[in-house]
């Protein structure tokens, strides 16, 4: 006798495994053998088993999702091939598609995600402007995803790093607004208030790091990530300082050096806050290393740039900055295959981040 299709189709759908997301949380730990229904902006709602459950949004670090939309899974994979633009423009043109009447029934989570990703994306390229524009359309279209918070945070920070500080501050002021009218949680009014020291280009110095320290209490063991974030912004400042302050370099780079391993030794952060952190640490070696060719030192800072370059590769605010340094500590250990690698490195910045600060200095080092 045989088995007729529909039934086949049913017992071979019974037996394959479901498909599985992932979510990691700001605790460490990861959900598994999920399915997300909703990326709420209170609670992110997944199925386990037949059961609906949720999780704070806040508390949520990072999804994995098996199954998507065509769309982002071929934008997905070009990425996977560093194909970063394509990426992007393929997501914009899902977002537009949704956005245009033609509404994502299957995958309620997609298009709010696939906004958002497309703020990553033009962030990591350096497009200042785009990422800018991304945002809005996140804060406009999707103000019930727990991609919001972030999409405003997002905003403000790169209209900082393109050097438009009443943006960056009108950004965060609207945004506290909608914390008080939509009564989000407390993690928010603490990392509006870290952003507005951030970006505030009056603040600097020791009153800087005194604002920083203050927020980095009030967010305290509860709001790690927020903390940790402060914590690297306070490392930074020294560093700063003790550029314009010789006679206190070593004290200042010192303190910042500390704050940098306390990050990094906490794994509660974001991607960003460790590839400053990582980056700091560089910069702190690299500081007391290049002087005297210390070359235990400049080993050491160049594992922490590599890292970042590496493992951060979409940090365009400091990968950049991490390739350079790594070519200038090759060039300082001094032996014909370090040169070698150096002016590698040179060429990639000069090639990939044509334009920046960074790409103007390797072009001092290279040979070509």
């Amino acid at each position: 006798m045989r088995t007729p299709l529909l039934v086949l189709a049913a017992i071979l759908a019974a037996s394959a495994p479901a498909t599985a997301d992932k979510i990691y949380t700001s605790d460490g730990k990861t959900i598994t053998d999920v399915k997300i229904v909703e990326e709420g902006l209170s609670k992110l709602t997944y199925k386990d088993g037949r059961n609906d459950r949720q999780v704070d949004s806040q508390d949520v670090m990072h999804v994995e999702f098996e199954e998507m939309p065509r769309q982002l899974s071929d934008a997905f994979a070009a990425l996977s091939e560093g194909d970063t633009e394509t990426a992007a423009l393929v997501l914009e043109d899902y977002v537009g598609g949704v956005l245009g009447g033609n509404p994502e029934r299957r995958h309620k989570w997609a298009p709010a995600h696939a906004a958002w990703k497309v703020v990553e994306l033009r962030t990591s390229m350096g497009d200042l402007t785009g990422a800018i524009g991304a945002a809005a359309i996140v804060i406009t279209n999707f103000p019930d995803s727990r991609y919001l918070p972030e999409a405003y945070m997002a905003k403000a920070e790169a209209a900082h790093l393109a050097g438009d500080a009443a943006t960056a501050q009108a950004t965060l002021r609207d945004f506290q607004g909608v914390i008080a009218s939509r009564a989000l949680s407390e993690r928010w009014g603490i990392e509006t208030e870290l952003a507005l020291v951030t970006t505030d280009a009056e603040l600097t110095g020791g009153k800087r790091r005194a604002a920083l320290e203050k927020v980095a209490k009030k967010a305290g063991a509860k709001f790690g990530t927020v903390k940790n974030t402060a914590l690297v912004a306070m490392g930074e400042s020294f560093l700063e300082d003790a550029l314009a302050d010789t006679s206190k370099a070593s004290e200042y780079v010192a303190s910042a050096l500390e704050l940098f391993e306390q990050v990094i030794a906490d794994p509660r952060a974001k991607e960003a806050t460790l590839a400053g952190a990582y980056t700091g640490k560089g910069d702190c070696l690299f500081q007391t290393a290049a002087p005297s060719q210390d070359i235990p030192k400049l080993k050491e800072a160049l594992l922490s740039y590599l890292r970042v370059a590496a493992v951060y590769s979409e940090q365009s605010r400091y990968v950049p900055r991490c390739l350079f340094y790594a070519a200038r500590c090759f060039d300082l250990l001094d032996d014909e295959e370090s040169r070698d690698r150096a002016q590698q490195l040179y060429g990639q910045v000069y090639f990939l981040y044509p334009g920046t600060r960074w790409s103007e200095e390797a072009k001092k080092f290279s040979r070509r």
